[in-house]
């Protein structure tokens, strides 16, 4: 056994973990069972995540590869996550959001709050716009 931490060959048995030896390194201290092969292929969670992008629904795909839903969920964020990186926002929109101003026509300083919204247009013809909340 090889730590996978450190990779040292110095370790001892460290008792049982769901009826599998569980090993530690006495280099690092980790703690490690030996590893099963038991998960799915690349080439399964490639098709699973060519599926999901073709539209079929997660719990569908996880009917046809016998896995659970989450399953399925992890693989497409994997494939996202290795695959895309992820794009800078651009031309973010400002807005001050106060309700006792917009509903009383006046600002009292000891009831309400404002909140600052920050609106990003990503298509304006398809309705696409993110919205974050933050605090003041």
């Amino acid at each position: 056994m090889i730590c996978r931490k450190c990779s040292s060959a110095q370790n001892v048995k460290n008792g049982m973990m769901n009826g599998m030896q569980r090993y530690k390194c006495k280099g690092c201290g980790f703690q490690f069972t030996k590893e099963v092969a038991n998960g799915r292929s690349q080439v399964e969670k490639n098709q699973a995540t060519a599926l999901y992008m073709l539209g079929l629904s997660m719990r569908a795909i996880a009917k046809l590869f016998s896995v659970n839903v989450t399953t399925i969920l992890y693989w497409v964020r994997n494939f996202a996550i290795t695959t895309y990186e992820k794009p800078s926002p651009q031309g973010a929109v400002i807005v001050e959001l106060d309700e006792m101003w917009h509903f009383i026509q006046s600002k009292k300083l000891n009831a309400g709050y404002g909140r600052l919204i920050v609106a990003l247009p990503v298509s304006w013809l398809t309705g696409n716009v993110g919205i974050v909340a933050g605090k003041l």
